[in-house]
C-alpha cells in the first residue's frame, strides 16, 4: 500500500497544499495581449468540407448519400467510395445532415470549418427498414451504439476542447457526465458508478493503452494530467457501465478514443500554449492514399514552481503520432504511437523555509515514469462486414523512491511493465441483425525490484523486498449477436466472453451479458442491460515474493455483477433526456493479508503504487444509484449538459460489514453550458456541486511515531468512512475568441476556475504544524486563478 500524498492542484497546475500562485503564467502574459487587442478579422476566404459516408455496421462505403451543410444551402452526393467534397464554404461552426434511402438520417453537430485546412467528417449510417422508420432511438445529433443502449455517451472533439475548467483534458471533460466523479482537484481519477480508478479501460484507435495520464499510480491508473492530445481526437465513446463483451478486463468503464486523419491539403501545423504545457502538432498527406499526424508537448510547470519557491518540480514531455494508409478500397492500415517522460524532482528546502515546504519535502514520494504504446491495425472489408487485426506493445517504467527523515530508504520501486497483445475482431450484419466475434492473446510481464520497510502503524509486519521477473499469458474470446424482435419494436443483444489468465490458481472466468432496447413511441425508448464483468489482478500484486515464493497467485479475477436500465426521450434533433438506475455487486475483492480491514478497492486514490504486498481475496462491495442527464447539442447558438447523480459505494473487509468506500459521494450535480455570439466569440460556464466525500480519520495515537519517519500519519482503519469532507461547489468560466485569416486561424481563450473563490476541502492530512493544534490539516482544492492560452493553426 505504497501511496503518498504529493500535491494539490490549483487550476490545472499541480501545487502542494495551501500554495497559491501569485503571478500569471507565461501563457497569460502572451495571451492576455492577444485576447483583448485582437480585431475581428473573419476572412472572406472559403474552405472545403470533406468526408466519407459508411454503413455503421459493416463500414462499407455508401454511394449516393445526400450531404447537406445545414443553413448554408449547399451540399453534395457521396461517390462510389463513400467520399464527398463540399467546396466554397465560409469558415465557422456548422452542422452536417446526411440522408440515404434505407438508413436513418444522421446529423453531425459542431463541425468546425477552418481557413487553414479542409475539414474531414466520417458519418456512420444506421440501417433501417422503411416500414420500421424511427426504430433506432438516438436520431438526429445523438448516436447510441446498438450493442450498448444504456450508459453510453459519444462526445465530439469540440465538446472535449471547450469545456470550462476542462483544460482540454479528456478525463476532466468526462467528469461532466452522469455517474462520473472525481476524487480531488489534483488528480484525473475517473470514479465511475462507485468504482475505483483502477477499474477502467482505455483504447486509442482500437489499441488498448495502459493509462491516459502523466504521473500515473501503478496498479490503479489515474494520474495528474492528461497525456492524450485533444488536437488529435475526432470523437470519444464512453461507456459508464454495461459495456459489450468486446471489452474485457475492466469493471466500471471503457473510454474509446478515435483520432482524426491528417490533412489532405499538404503539411499543416498547430502551435498551442495551454495552462501547463506548450505543444506543436504537424500533419499532412502520405502519397495519394495515406496521411499522418505528429505532436510533441512540453510542460513548463517546473519553471513556474521554481519561481514560486516550491520544493517540487514536476516536468513532463509527451509525443503522439498516427499514420494511416488505404492502398485499396477494402484495406486500411493504421499505426499509432503514444509516449511520455515524467520527472518529479524534489529540491531540499532551505533551513529558513516555512513549515509547509519542510513538510512537503519529507512527505512527498519521488515519482519518475516512462511510458509508451506502439500499435498497428489492419482492417479488411469483407462481404457483409469487416475484420480487424491489431498488434500492440506497451511499456510502463515506474521509478519510485522515498527516504525517511534520516535519508534511509522507506521504500523503493523500480518496475518495468510490458504488455504485448494481438487480437482479431470481426463484425458482420445482415439486414438489421448483427454479429460480433473476436479473440485476443496477450503476453504481460513485470521486471521489478521492490523494497518496503515496515514502519510504525503501517500494514507490513516485516520488511518486504524482492527482485524478480514475472510473466503471464492472457487469452480471451467473445461472441455477441443483436437481433430485432416484436416487428421491429425492440432490439435484443446477447453475448458471452471468456478470459483466461495463466499463473492464477483459478485462471478462467466467463462473462455473459445482455441488453434490450424497446421503442415506446417515436421519441421515447426504454433500455435494460445486465451482465458479469471480470478484471485480473494488477501485475505488481502478482509479482510479490515472500520467502522465495510468489504469494498472491491465489487471487482470482475480481468480479462485478451489474444491472442498469432507464428511459431516453429524444425531445428534438438536438435535445435528449435520459434517466438510468444501476446496481453493481462486487466479489473476490483483494484485501491486505496483514490487515484484512483494508480492501484494495479503497486504495489507489493517491500517487505511488498499490498492491505490492501480501493479499487475500475475501472482500465484497456494492454500488448503486440513479442518474439524470439532459443534453442540448450546439446546433444553433447554445449548448447545455446537465447531470445529476445520486449514488452509494460500499465495500467490506474481512468482517463482511459494508462501509462507505473512499469513492463514496452521495450527490453530484454538474451543469455545463455555453453560447456562441456570432462566429467570433463563445462564452461557457460550468457549475459543479458535490456532497462530502467519505474519509477515514487518523489514528492520533499511532500517527506521531510514523510521522517522525515518513512525514505522514496513520489512518484509523477501525473507522473506515466515518467522516466526510464538507460539500464542494465550484464555478468555472471560459471565454473564447475565434480568429480567421487567409491561410490560418486560431483560438484565444481565458479560462477561470473557481470564480467564486470558494475554499473547498477535498481531504485531510495529519500534521505537526503548530498552526493546527488538533494535528489535522484540511487539504484545500483549487482556488481562483485565470488560465490564458491560445492555439494557432496554419
Amino acid at each position: 500500500m505504497a501511496q503518498r500524498n504529493t500535491t494539490e492542484r490549483t487550476h490545472g497546475v499541480t501545487l502542494p497544499p495551501h500554495a497559491t500562485p501569485r503571478r500569471l503564467t507565461l501563457a497569460g502574459l502572451v495571451c492576455s495581449a492577444l485576447f483583448w487587442t485582437a480585431a475581428s478579422p473573419v476572412s472572406a476566404q472559403t474552405t472545403e468540407l470533406r468526408g466519407r459516408i459508411v454503413d455503421g455496421a459493416t463500414l462499407q462505403p455508401l454511394a449516393a448519400a445526400e450531404v447537406e451543410v445545414v443553413g448554408r444551402d449547399v451540399g453534395a452526393l457521396s461517390g462510389d467510395d463513400g467520399r464527398f467534397v463540399v467546396r466554397g464554404l465560409l469558415p465557422g461552426l456548422v452542422s452536417v445532415q446526411v440522408r440515404l434511402l434505407g438508413y436513418r438520417p444522421a446529423l453531425v453537430a459542431e463541425v468546425v470549418l477552418q481557413t487553414s485546412r479542409s475539414t474531414y467528417v466520417e458519418v456512420p449510417m444506421e440501417r433501417q427498414a422503411i416500414e420500421l422508420e424511427g426504430l433506432l432511438v438516438g436520431a438526429g445529433a445523438f448516436r447510441v451504439p446498438e450493442a450498448s443502449p444504456t450508459s453510453t455517451r459519444v462526445l465530439a472533439a469540440e465538446e472535449l476542447r471547450r469545456t470550462p475548467g476542462g483544460l482540454m483534458d479528456v478525463s476532466r471533460t468526462i467528469l461532466s457526465l452522469p455517474g462520473v466523479l472525481g476524487g480531488v482537484d489534483n488528480r484525473n481519477d475517473l470514479l465511475v458508478r462507485g468504482g475505483g480508478p483502477g477499474e477502467n479501460a482505455y483504447y486509442l484507435d482500437g489499441i488498448r493503452i495502459p493509462q491516459i495520464n502523466h504521473f500515473a499510480t501503478q496498479g490503479a491508473t489515474g494520474g495528474a494530467l492528461g497525456l492524450v492530445n485533444v488536437d488529435f481526437i475526432r470523437e470519444t465513446e464512453f461507456y459508464s457501465g454495461a459495456f459489450p463483451v468486446k471489452y474485457g478486463d475492466a469493471l466500471s468503464s471503457v473510454l474509446s478514443i478515435r483520432n482524426r486523419p491528417g490533412s489532405a491539403d499538404g503539411v499543416k501545423g498547430d502551435f498551442t500554449l495551454g495552462a501547463t504545457e506548450a505543444g506543436v502538432t504537424l500533419d499532412g498527406p502520405l502519397g495519394d492514399s495515406g496521411n499522418w499526424l505528429f505532436s510533441v508537448r512540453r510542460s513548463y510547470l517546473q519553471f513556474l514552481f521554481r519561481a514560486l519557491g516550491l520544493p517540487i518540480r514536476p516536468d513532463y514531455w509527451d509525443a503522439q503520432f498516427r499514420v494511416e494508409l488505404e492502398p485499396t478500397t477494402r484495406d486500411r492500415f493504421l499505426i499509432v504511437g503514444l509516449g511520455a517522460i515524467d520527472d518529479f524532482d524534489i529540491v531540499p528546502p532551505e533551513p529558513d523555509d516555512d513549515f509547509d515546504n519542510q513538510e512537503i519535502f519529507q512527505r512527498v514520494i519521488d515519482n519518475d515514469q516512462r511510458s509508451s504504446t506502439l500499435g498497428a491495425s489492419w482492417r479488411r472489408l469483407v462481404s457483409g462486414g469487416f475484420v480487424t487485426t491489431t498488434l500492440s506493445s506497451s511499456t510502463s517504467d515506474f521509478r519510485f523512491s522515498d527516504p525517511d527523515a534520516n535519508g534511509e530508504p522507506l521504500l523503493s520501486n523500480r518496475s518495468l511493465e510490458r504488455d504485448t497483445r494481438m487480437s482479431v475482431n470481426g463484425e458482420f450484419a445482415r439486414g438489421t441483425s448483427r454479429l460480433a466475434v473476436g479473440a485476443e492473446v496477450a503476453r504481460a510481464g513485470l521486471d521489478s525490484e521492490v523494497f518496503q520497510r515496515a514502519t510504525p502503524g503501517g500494514t507490513l509486519p516485516a520488511d518486504l523486498s524482492w527482485d524478480d521477473a514475472f510473466h503471464l499469458w492472457k487469452t480471451s474470446g467473445y461472441a455477441q449477436g443483436t437481433v430485432n424482435v416484436a416487428r421491429g419494436m425492440a432490439a435484443v443483444t446477447a453475448g458471452i466472453r471468456g478470459d483466461h489468465v495463466s499463473s492464477l490458481e483459478e485462471p478462467l472466468e466467463w462473462s455473459p451479458r445482455a441488453s434490450l432496447r424497446w421503442k415506446l413511441s417515436d421519441a421515447v425508448s426504454a433500455s435494460l442491460a445486465a451482465g458479469i464483468f471480470h478484471q485480473s489482478p494488477a501485475l505488481i500484486a502478482l509479482s510479490v515474493r515472500q520467502e522465495g515464493r510468489r504469494i498472491n497467485l491465489d487471487l482470482p479475477q475480481q468480479r462485478n455483477q451489474q444491472v442498469a436500465g432507464g428511459f431516453a426521450w429524444q425531445a428534438s434533433e438536438g435535445l435528449r433526456f435520459t434517466s438510468e438506475a444501476f446496481y453493481k455487486k462486487y466479489s473476490q475483492v483483494p484485501l491486505l493479508e496483514a490487515d484484512p480491514r483494508i480492501t484494495l478497492s479503497n486504495l489507489g486514490g493517491d500517487y505511488g503504487f498499490v498492491g505490492a504486498e501480501p493479499l487475500s481475496p475475501g472482500g465484497t462491495g456494492r454500488a448503486y444509484g440513479l442518474e439524470l442527464f439532459l443534453q442540448q447539442k450546439l446546433l444553433d447558438r447554445a449548448y447545455f449538459l446537465g447531470a445529476y447523480t445520486w449514488s452509494r459505494s460500499e465495500f467490506s473487509g474481512g468482517d463482511q460489514v459494508l462501509r462507505p468506500s473512499a469513492w463514496d459521494r452521495r450527490h453530484a450535480l454538474d451543469l455545463t453550458g455555453g453560447f456562441r455570439a456570432g462566429d467570433a466569440w463563445e462564452l461557457g460556464a460550468k457549475i459543479r456541486v458535490l456532497s462530502g466525500l467519505a474519509t477515514t480519520p487518523y489514528d492520533l495515537v499511532a500517527s506521531p511515531a510514523a510521522y517522525a519517519l515518513t512525514g505522514r500519519g496513520v489512518l484509523d482503519w477501525d473507522r473506515v468512512g466515518e467522516t466526510r469532507t464538507p460539500a464542494y461547489a465550484r464555478l468555472d468560466l471560459r471565454v473564447e475568441r475565434w480568429l480567421s485569416f487567409p491561410g490560418w486561424n486560431g483560438i484565444v481563450y481565458l479560462d477561470v476556475q473557481n470564480v467564486l473563490m470558494r475554499t473547498n476541502i477535498v481531504g485531510y492530512q495529519y500534521t505537526e504544524n503548530p498552526a493546527y493544534p488538533d494535528r489535522i490539516r484540511p487539504i484545500d482544492g483549487s482556488t481562483l486563478l485565470p488560465t490564458f492560452g491560445f492555439s494557432i493553426e496554419f
